[in-house]
Protein backbone atom coordinates (compact mmCIF):
# COMPACT_ATOMS: atom_id res chain seq x y z
CA UNK A 1 0.00 0.00 0.00
CA UNK A 2 3.11 2.81 1.08
CA UNK A 3 4.80 1.65 -2.36
CA UNK A 4 1.14 2.54 -3.97
CA UNK A 5 1.24 6.35 -2.50
CA UNK A 6 4.86 6.74 -3.33
CA UNK A 7 4.52 6.16 -7.05
CA UNK A 8 1.60 8.11 -7.23
CA UNK A 9 3.07 11.15 -5.25
CA UNK A 10 5.99 10.58 -7.41
CA UNK A 11 3.83 11.04 -10.70
CA UNK A 12 2.37 13.68 -8.99
CA UNK A 13 5.19 15.76 -8.77
CA UNK A 14 6.35 14.70 -12.24
CA UNK A 15 3.09 16.09 -13.63
CA UNK A 16 3.28 19.19 -11.81
CA UNK A 17 7.19 19.78 -12.65
CA UNK A 18 6.08 19.23 -16.73
CA UNK A 19 3.08 22.02 -15.69
CA UNK A 20 5.46 24.23 -14.85
CA UNK A 21 7.09 24.20 -17.59
CA UNK A 22 4.61 24.95 -19.82
CA UNK A 23 3.75 28.55 -21.05
CA UNK A 24 0.67 30.27 -19.70
CA UNK A 25 -1.18 30.04 -22.80
CA UNK A 26 -0.21 25.95 -23.04
CA UNK A 27 -1.14 25.60 -19.84
CA UNK A 28 -4.99 26.91 -20.69
CA UNK A 29 -5.22 24.89 -23.46
CA UNK A 30 -3.91 22.07 -21.21
CA UNK A 31 -6.42 22.54 -19.32
CA UNK A 32 -9.16 22.62 -21.95
CA UNK A 33 -8.46 19.87 -23.34
CA UNK A 34 -8.59 17.60 -19.58
CA UNK A 35 -11.79 19.07 -19.16
CA UNK A 36 -12.71 18.49 -22.17
CA UNK A 37 -11.71 14.63 -21.52
CA UNK A 38 -12.88 14.47 -18.23
CA UNK A 39 -16.49 15.50 -19.40
CA UNK A 40 -16.51 13.21 -22.04
CA UNK A 41 -15.22 10.48 -19.84
CA UNK A 42 -18.06 11.64 -17.53
CA UNK A 43 -20.94 11.75 -20.15
CA UNK A 44 -19.46 7.96 -20.49
CA UNK A 45 -19.68 6.64 -17.34
CA UNK A 46 -23.46 8.36 -17.24
CA UNK A 47 -24.74 6.82 -20.48
CA UNK A 48 -23.61 3.31 -19.44
CA UNK A 49 -25.01 3.90 -16.09
CA UNK A 50 -28.12 5.02 -18.25
CA UNK A 51 -27.92 1.76 -20.44
CA UNK A 52 -27.29 -0.72 -17.88
CA UNK A 53 -30.52 1.14 -15.59
CA UNK A 54 -32.78 0.83 -18.47
CA UNK A 55 -31.71 -2.83 -19.49
CA UNK A 56 -32.75 -3.77 -15.31
CA UNK A 57 -35.93 -1.81 -15.99
CA UNK A 58 -36.59 -3.94 -18.67
CA UNK A 59 -35.25 -7.63 -17.53
CA UNK A 60 -37.83 -6.42 -14.53
CA UNK A 61 -40.64 -5.33 -16.31
CA UNK A 62 -40.44 -8.64 -18.32
CA UNK A 63 -40.50 -10.83 -15.25
CA UNK A 64 -43.37 -9.03 -13.67
CA UNK A 65 -45.20 -9.65 -17.52
CA UNK A 66 -44.36 -14.06 -16.98
CA UNK A 67 -45.32 -13.53 -13.56
CA UNK A 68 -48.87 -11.98 -14.01
CA UNK A 69 -49.28 -14.61 -17.04
CA UNK A 70 -48.45 -16.89 -14.42
CA UNK A 71 -50.90 -15.88 -11.47
CA UNK A 72 -53.57 -16.11 -14.68
CA UNK A 73 -52.84 -19.46 -15.37
CA UNK A 74 -52.62 -20.53 -11.52
CA UNK A 75 -56.36 -19.38 -11.17
CA UNK A 76 -57.51 -20.64 -14.03
CA UNK A 77 -55.61 -23.91 -13.43
CA UNK A 78 -57.48 -23.36 -9.48
CA UNK A 79 -60.81 -23.07 -11.06
CA UNK A 80 -60.53 -25.83 -13.55
CA UNK A 81 -59.36 -28.20 -10.93
CA UNK A 82 -62.61 -27.00 -8.76
CA UNK A 83 -64.64 -27.38 -11.76
CA UNK A 84 -63.51 -31.02 -12.35
CA UNK A 85 -63.26 -32.10 -8.23
CA UNK A 86 -66.75 -30.92 -8.53
CA UNK A 87 -67.85 -33.27 -11.39
CA UNK A 88 -66.48 -36.01 -9.96
CA UNK A 89 -68.55 -35.50 -6.92
CA UNK A 90 -71.30 -35.04 -8.95
CA UNK A 91 -70.57 -38.11 -10.46
CA UNK A 92 -69.69 -40.44 -7.74
CA UNK A 93 -72.80 -39.35 -5.65
CA UNK A 94 -75.05 -40.29 -8.75
CA UNK A 95 -77.59 -42.92 -7.62
CA UNK A 96 -80.20 -41.47 -10.03
CA UNK A 97 -82.89 -44.69 -10.93
CA UNK A 98 -83.50 -43.18 -14.49
CA UNK A 99 -86.74 -44.99 -15.27
CA UNK A 100 -88.27 -43.62 -12.10
CA UNK A 101 -86.70 -40.36 -12.37
CA UNK A 102 -88.07 -39.90 -15.87
CA UNK A 103 -91.64 -41.11 -15.03
CA UNK A 104 -91.61 -38.81 -11.39
CA UNK A 105 -90.50 -35.92 -13.93
CA UNK A 106 -92.81 -36.51 -16.66
CA UNK A 107 -95.50 -36.41 -13.84
CA UNK A 108 -94.50 -33.36 -12.37
CA UNK A 109 -94.74 -31.50 -16.35
CA UNK A 110 -98.37 -33.49 -16.60
CA UNK A 111 -96.99 -36.24 -19.15
CA UNK A 112 -97.52 -39.80 -19.12
CA UNK A 113 -94.42 -41.14 -20.80
CA UNK A 114 -96.18 -44.44 -23.28
CA UNK A 115 -92.81 -45.74 -24.39
CA UNK A 116 -89.35 -45.88 -22.31
CA UNK A 117 -86.86 -48.40 -23.56
CA UNK A 118 -83.88 -48.87 -21.03
CA UNK A 119 -80.13 -49.55 -23.22
CA UNK A 120 -77.36 -51.42 -21.21
CA UNK A 121 -74.51 -49.51 -19.56
CA UNK A 122 -71.65 -47.76 -21.55
CA UNK A 123 -67.90 -47.47 -20.46
CA UNK A 124 -67.02 -43.58 -21.50
CA UNK A 125 -63.88 -41.84 -20.82
CA UNK A 126 -61.52 -45.02 -20.62
CA UNK A 127 -63.73 -47.11 -18.06
CA UNK A 128 -63.69 -44.25 -15.57
CA UNK A 129 -67.48 -43.15 -15.88
CA UNK A 130 -70.76 -45.68 -16.82
CA UNK A 131 -73.11 -43.76 -18.60
CA UNK A 132 -77.00 -45.28 -18.30
CA UNK A 133 -79.57 -44.20 -20.94
CA UNK A 134 -83.30 -43.95 -21.46
CA UNK A 135 -84.75 -43.68 -25.12
CA UNK A 136 -88.38 -42.41 -24.38
CA UNK A 137 -90.81 -41.33 -26.78
CA UNK A 138 -93.49 -38.40 -26.25
CA UNK A 139 -96.43 -38.22 -28.48
CA UNK A 140 -99.42 -35.56 -28.83
CA UNK A 141 -97.31 -33.07 -26.95
CA UNK A 142 -97.29 -29.02 -26.64
CA UNK A 143 -93.57 -27.22 -27.04
CA UNK A 144 -94.17 -25.55 -23.56
CA UNK A 145 -94.89 -29.09 -21.70
CA UNK A 146 -91.39 -30.74 -24.06
CA UNK A 147 -89.44 -27.55 -22.85
CA UNK A 148 -91.07 -27.52 -18.80
CA UNK A 149 -89.85 -31.63 -19.00
CA UNK A 150 -86.58 -31.87 -20.41
CA UNK A 151 -85.42 -28.51 -17.93
CA UNK A 152 -86.80 -30.37 -14.68
CA UNK A 153 -85.20 -33.15 -15.99
CA UNK A 154 -81.16 -31.89 -16.46
CA UNK A 155 -81.99 -29.84 -13.33
CA UNK A 156 -82.24 -32.77 -11.39
CA UNK A 157 -79.80 -34.69 -8.94
CA UNK A 158 -76.54 -36.04 -10.71
CA UNK A 159 -75.68 -35.60 -14.01
CA UNK A 160 -78.66 -35.98 -16.25
CA UNK A 161 -78.19 -34.92 -19.51
CA UNK A 162 -80.89 -34.94 -22.98
CA UNK A 163 -78.23 -36.49 -25.42
CA UNK A 164 -80.67 -36.84 -28.28
CA UNK A 165 -83.67 -35.06 -29.75
CA UNK A 166 -86.13 -35.77 -32.34
CA UNK A 167 -88.99 -33.72 -32.84
CA UNK A 168 -91.79 -33.96 -35.44
CA UNK A 169 -94.46 -31.49 -35.57
CA UNK A 170 -98.36 -32.36 -35.93
CA UNK A 171 -99.63 -29.47 -37.42
CA UNK A 172 -103.55 -30.06 -37.35
CA UNK A 173 -103.88 -30.22 -33.63
CA UNK A 174 -100.20 -28.10 -32.71
CA UNK A 175 -98.45 -31.32 -30.91
CA UNK A 176 -95.75 -32.67 -30.96
CA UNK A 177 -94.10 -36.17 -31.38
CA UNK A 178 -90.37 -35.95 -29.50
CA UNK A 179 -87.96 -38.95 -29.50
CA UNK A 180 -85.36 -38.34 -26.94
CA UNK A 181 -82.42 -40.12 -25.17
CA UNK A 182 -81.81 -39.25 -21.45
CA UNK A 183 -78.57 -40.29 -19.89
CA UNK A 184 -77.48 -40.74 -16.55
CA UNK A 185 -73.57 -40.71 -15.35
CA UNK A 186 -71.86 -42.19 -13.13
CA UNK A 187 -68.23 -43.16 -11.75
CA UNK A 188 -67.18 -46.50 -11.81
CA UNK A 189 -66.45 -48.05 -8.77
Amino acid sequence: MDRIRERLRALLADVQTWLQRLTPRERRLVTVAGSATCGFVLFLILIAFSASAAGYRRRTEQKLNKLRDVQTLAASYREAQQSRQAMERQLSTNKVSLMTYLEEKGAGAGLSIPAMNQKPEVLIADGKIIENSVELTLTDITINRLVDFLSAVERGPGVVKVKYLRVEPRVSNQTLTAWATIATYRMKQ
